[in-house]
């Protein structure tokens, strides 16, 4: 019978992994004794956003981005069933609800400039 998937290394125990290259994989996961155990997550950093000449400008961007958000998670919602489905539109609602608030806040706004 052939086999697709090779056959386990004969050797399994500690022994047959080289130092070297374990010394290696713990400094790239900053895993070595003594370093910090818990795993930093990158988060984005406000330097990668182009700047906004205005507040309004930055709620207008951040209504685009909840629109395409809010079409990701229609053609999402239309490809499941059931809870999955519940789920996904639960997901379209709160974008929606924050939508409403970044519309409210948009419409004080112009309520104020030409009021």
């Amino acid at each position: 019978m052939f086999k697709i998937t090779p056959n386990p290394p004969t050797l399994s125990s500690a022994e047959a992994i080289d130092p070297q290259a374990a010394e290696r994989a713990f400094a790239h996961y900053n895993l070595t004794p003594g370093a910090n155990p818990k795993p930093t997550r990158a988060t984005p950093t406000r330097d990668l956003l182009p700047e906004a000449q205005s507040q309004e400008e930055a709620l207008v961007n951040a209504y685009s981005i909840l629109q395409s958000a809010a079409a990701t998670a229609y053609e999402n919602a239309d490809n499941q069933t059931g809870a999955n489905r519940k789920v996904a539109m639960g997901v379209v609602h709160l974008i929606e609800l924050a939508q409403l608030w970044v519309d409210s806040v948009l419409d004080k706004r112009m309520a104020g400039v030409s009021g």
